[in-house]
């Protein structure tokens, strides 16, 4: 069994070989990734799941520049995030609230429950819209994504302690907001 990033870079030259059916594994491996980041990014399930697949299409265009150093995960988030930015920039000033992506635990609640989860969930999207894209990125991959330090600023371009700080003061800010909606973080 090949290591994963072996595979990755056998399924790429795959596709630049011409094989374009050899992509759908990525597309199968990556696809949630994608769509979860575009839909803390944007808040909007519908229009994250356009974003991760154009961004699909994008990376699949530009296969040929993919640089082997990096993991295919990171250029590919580095693409949504980008897609993102660009829907952001054109949708200014607001970024509306739809649904989100189902990220409760499924558990044994009452109505009464799942309705206070629930607007806690909308609660915390709407917090996360507010911060400005910077802060938003850097909460979102190191909190929500799990991501660590060095993979951001792969992603992101950005060096590791221009990260930290970016990821601090977005915490703080998203917990000013929470608090000042009447949720407490």
């Amino acid at each position: 069994m090949h290591a994963p990033q072996q595979d990755e870079k056998d399924i790429i030259m795959r596709c630049r070989n011409g094989e374009s059916d050899a992509y759908a594994v990525l597309v199968d491996r990556y696809r949630s990734l994608a769509y979860t980041v575009a839909c803390r990014m944007l808040g909007d399930a519908e229009t994250a799941n356009d974003i991760a697949q154009e961004s699909f299409l994008s990376a699949y265009e530009g296969l040929r520049h993919f640089r082997f150093g990096a993991r295919f995960s990171s250029w590919l988030t580095s693409i949504v995030l980008n897609k993102c930015r660009d829907h952001l920039r054109s949708r200014r000033p607001t970024v509306g609230v739809d649904e989100i992506a189902e990220i409760r635990a499924t558990g044994q609640r009452d109505p009464e429950q799942e309705a206070m989860a629930g607007e806690c969930v909308d609660a915390v999207q709407k917090a996360l819209n507010s911060l400005p894209p910077d802060y938003r990125e850097a909460v979102i991959l190191k909190h929500i994504e799990e991501l660590d330090y060095q993979a951001m600023s792969e992603i992101l371009g950005v060096s590791i302690p221009a990260l930290k700080v970016r990821t601090h003061r977005g915490r703080e800010m998203l917990k000013g907001l929470l608090e000042r909606s009447g949720v407490t973080p």
